[in-house]
């Protein structure tokens, strides 16, 4: 068997070996939606991501008017981060033994009380960097536990033609909630203060589990669960990262991912002292910049979704990913708000064409039973280098400009993505 055959090995969900394949229907927003759990499932979500970016800009603003450093800004940003690098294939290998939908209603639960216990402690004035710190490493790794689970159980929901389509609503309702949240969130802080959109993060994720929790589970098609024993664990573990090293396409992309993503997280260090420093703006403008890139997202959600990318993924994410690279280039030339929202708006459209078709990829080359384990230990290389790049990023903006930081992440990452493109023939032409 040549390598990466193995990736085809199983029949993909509503096929039947033996039959002649009929064409696959057109792409459809609106059939994912009548499957009552998947309905449930972003319902959830959409609930859920709407406090999210609320509390988003509220901690980022409570950190720099508790301590107006860059630097600050970016440790935070490292503690969301970290989760994910050294716990997500540990993580993937429980979504791949556990019940995925009740790992995602207790994970809602546990984060609610965390938040929560946050907003509590802001208002009694106890915070502190190292409290913030604490909270950020306890979100992030149930951030990254639920996207997991949930990208592990959403194929299970939809059929293999279908997924694209899935993806991108699910993109899109993030993006929608980033819109309302963040240009939300930038007026309540500034009206109100931090505490009450804390508050509302908290209740969102008690809804989102109440919701998950009436869907009925599916009979899951994986193996039944294993003791979790050490040799067990680093066992499955391994199932993980060998089907990514026997798949020439992935690693091509955790390469591609894993220099990107430390440009990329050490950006969103900036976008706080940007607006308040390049900008002159206040949290509204800060707010405002993320949802000027949801709307992109949006825009590019809605045209991937209807696309059919089963022969052209590779493709896409070289167009966007270059893209994505021009957009934070020209970030660093901008001192005037509407053109900083224009090239966000740019910035958001070109995320959804790179990510999506990749995400649908990946989604329906792994089979179900290493679903959990391949995507967290593929998210967790691909993020590894991620807690560096705000720290990175923020000494870069200290020592010099915010103006120089972007310009170095752009150059970097049209290069890279320009290099790939023309050497990564593997990724290039990858089909599913």
């Amino acid at each position: 068997m040549a390598e990466g055959e193995q990736i085809v090995s199983e029949t993909s969900p509503g096929t039947s070996p033996g039959l002649p394949s009929s064409p696959p229907p057109s792409p459809s927003f609106l059939r994912p939606l009548r499957t009552r759990a998947f309905f449930h499932v972003w319902l959830a979500q959409l609930i859920s991501q709407s406090g999210d970016f609320i509390f988003e800009v509220a901690l980022i603003w409570l950190v720099l008017e508790l301590t107006g450093s860059v630097v600050d800004i970016a440790i935070i940003v490292t503690g969301t981060l970290l989760p994910s690098v050294l716990l997500g294939p540990f993580l993937g290998v429980y979504v791949d033994r556990w019940d995925r939908r009740k790992i995602l209603v207790a994970t809602n639960v546990g984060e609610g009380i965390v938040v929560a216990i946050l907003a509590f402690l802001v208002l009694s004035g106890h915070d502190s960097m190292a409290l913030l710190f604490g909270i950020v490493l306890l979100l992030g790794t149930g951030g990254r536990l639920v996207m997991v689970a949930t990208e592990a159980y959403v194929p299970s929901l939809v059929p293999v033609e279908d997924l694209g389509p899935t993806n991108s609503l699910l993109s899109l309702s993030g993006s929608l909630n980033q819109i309302v949240g963040l240009s939300l969130g930038g007026v309540f802080v500034a009206l109100l203060g931090v505490t009450l959109p804390i508050e509302y993060d908290a209740i969102t994720f008690f809804v989102a589990a109440l919701l998950l929790s009436l869907v009925p589970s599916p009979k899951a098609p994986s193996t039944s669960p294993r003791p979790a024993s050490a040799p067990s664990l680093f066992r499955e573990l391994r199932e993980g990262l060998s089907f990514l090293r026997q798949n020439r396409f992935l690693v091509e992309l955790i390469g591609i991912g894993m220099i990107v993503n430390f440009f990329g997280n050490g950006l969103s260090a900036l976008f706080a002292p940007y607006a308040s420093y390049v900008l002159h703006g206040g949290p509204t403008v800060y707010g405002l910049l993320g949802a000027f890139v949801a709307a992109g997202s949006i825009v590019g959600a809605a045209v991937i979704g209807k696309m059919n990318t089963r022969k052209s993924a590779g493709r896409y994410l070289f167009a966007g990913g270059i893209g994505i690279g021009l957009s934070i280039l020209l970030v660093g030339f901008a001192t005037s708000t509407p053109v900083a929202f224009a090239l966000m708006l740019s910035f958001g459209i070109t995320m959804a064409v790179a990510n999506l078709p990749m995400l649908t990829l990946l989604q329906a080359k792994v089979p179900d039973r290493l679903r959990g384990r391949v995507m967290a230990a593929f998210f967790s290389l691909v993020v590894a280098t991620g807690p560096a790049g705000p720290l990175a990023l923020g000494w870069i903006a200290e020592r010099w400009s915010i103006s120089a930081a972007f310009l170095l992440a752009g150059i970097a990452v049209t290069s890279v993505l320009a290099v790939g493109a023309l050497t990564m023939k593997e990724l290039r032409t990858v089909e599913y």
